[in-house]
């Protein structure tokens, strides 16, 4: 299957991937800036978000991102993941690294995540709503969870929208029977991360929940050609809640 996408400039190929409350609407106003020193930037909408299906294709988004790249005529890239965008872009490098010139890891979960109660309460809240068919509750759980409190109205409106869309397109998919789950490819050998010999750059908010936080320590630790970052006022979405640092990470990592 060939995904929704954003594009922008020419050169060297950096696809961005969007985190679990989002869509790929959230790298809007990243698009030029990541292309203007000379990159072809590429958002896409992960199955089941934004305006991608979610009963299509294999089960495995990691899958669906490296068909999308054929289709564009992309034979190697650097993936850049938010929060589940990043667990989705971890993945694709363990299944074709050949295919992936560089990694960036922003607040992606690690691999055997075992949920703190902080965590486990956010997806709970969620879960629960949605079992009631509360979607307007969901969506609060969801943006009372994943946003600072003190972030601008309209982050916390940004979000809310993209989340909405996405239970609703899920909502309608699970109606017309759910596409096979694939397995992943880090849950029987975690250690693989020792072997993916790629250049990426791993990094949590300040702000985000310890899960992360300790979780981009730990990957950073395995991965052999990694870096790891603390960014200073993010959360758990640094590139809605701290645009300009998370691009400034983004581009020097990308010139080194």
């Amino acid at each position: 299957m060939t995904l929704p996408y954003d594009e922008a400039g020419s050169g060297p190929a950096v696809v961005l991937l969007h985190a679990g409350v989002a869509d790929r609407g959230m790298w809007s106003e990243h698009l030029e800036p990541i292309a203007a020193p000379g990159y072809r930037v590429l958002a896409l909408d992960l199955p089941g978000f934004g305006e991608a299906p979610a009963s299509e294709g294999s089960g495995a988004p990691w899958t669906a991102v490296l068909q999308t790249m054929d289709t564009c005529g992309i034979d190697r890239a650097a993936l850049v993941g938010n929060s589940f965008g990043g667990a989705v872009a971890l993945r694709a490098a363990v299944v074709a690294r050949s295919r992936i010139s560089a990694l960036v890891l922003v607040s992606a979960p690690p691999p055997g995540l075992m949920p703190s109660p902080q965590l486990q309460a956010a997806w709970e809240a969620e879960e629960s709503a949605l079992e009631r068919g509360d979607i307007d509750a969901a969506v609060e759980a969801v943006v009372s969870a994943w946003t600072l409190p003190d972030s601008p109205a309209s982050v916390r409106e940004r979000v809310a929208a993209m989340q909405r869309r996405a239970f609703e397109l899920q909502a309608a998919g699970a109606s017309e029977g759910e596409a096979p789950e694939a397995p992943d490819p880090l849950e029987d050998d975690p250690d693989v991360l020792a072997g993916l010999d790629i250049p990426a750059l791993v990094a949590a908010g300040d702000r985000d929940m310890p899960d992360f936080r300790d979780g981009a320590e730990l990957m950073a630790g395995a991965l052999p050609r990694a870096r790891h970052v603390v960014i200073e006022g993010a959360g758990h979405l640094a590139p809605l809640e701290t645009p300009e640092e998370f691009r400034r990470l983004v581009l020097d990592f990308l010139r080194q």
